[in-house]
């Protein structure tokens, strides 16, 4: 928990460097944002979506007055169910993601500003558990512990789109989509299996 605090504090602090260089070119802010996961892999292992949250920092960095290196630090769930043949598993695992955007926004209005954002986004595990039902008839095991089966790193393509509606001059309110599709297997072993998601973006930007 103390190297996990360490690194946050090593994150958060260039963007408050560049803030206070920046002046109101930067935006800072704080995002909670559900989302539904679904797994895909080889095969009919994907046996519908399930609800995940994100939760943490978002920085928007302006490179000129409508491009914006978009990023953040946000702890993320992504949950998803397999099925194969009478087992079924629901997946549960948890990451710190850090996304590396590019942010496009228009002019602003008296409402707001509309944005579109791509990139990559990383993932770094923290936790993965999983339910695990062996057929009909069989115990199901609930929050095992399969941190040793999922992969740490995880890579992911980032688009989404949506609108900073203008509260007062320090006050933004963010609304949007965000798809999150990866890239990498979250295991070796196995049926090669990949988590994505898609969220519901909600931030407070100031």
């Amino acid at each position: 928990m103390k190297n996990l605090f360490l690194v946050i504090i090593c994150f958060i602090t260039p963007f408050v460097s560049s803030a206070q260089m920046s002046g109101s070119n930067t935006q800072l802010g704080f995002t909670v944002s559900p989302n539904l996961g679904w797994l895909s892999g080889d095969g009919s292992i994907n046996d519908g979506t399930r609800a995940g949250v994100s939760y943490g920092l978002l920085a928007d960095l302006a490179l000129s007055p409508n491009y914006y290196f978009s990023s953040g630090f946000t702890v993320t769930s992504i949950n998803g169910r397999s099925m194969v043949e009478s087992a079924s598993t629901n997946y549960k695992i948890k990451y710190i993601e850090v996304p590396l955007t590019l942010k496009l926004k228009s002019q602003p209005t008296s409402i707001g500003r509309y944005y579109g954002q791509f990139g990559l986004g990383t993932g770094y595990k923290i936790g993965a558990k999983a339910d695990i039902s062996n057929g009909v008839g069989s115990t199901k095991s609930e929050d095992v512990d399969i941190s040793s089966d999922i992969n740490f790193f995880r890579i992911s393509m980032i688009a989404g789109a949506g609108v900073e509606w203008k509260v007062n001059e320090s006050l933004n309110v963010m609304t949007g989509i965000t798809y999150n599709n990866g890239f990498t297997s979250m295991n070796d072993e196995g049926t090669k299996i990949k988590n994505s998601y898609l969220a519901l973006t909600l931030g407070v930007f100031f």
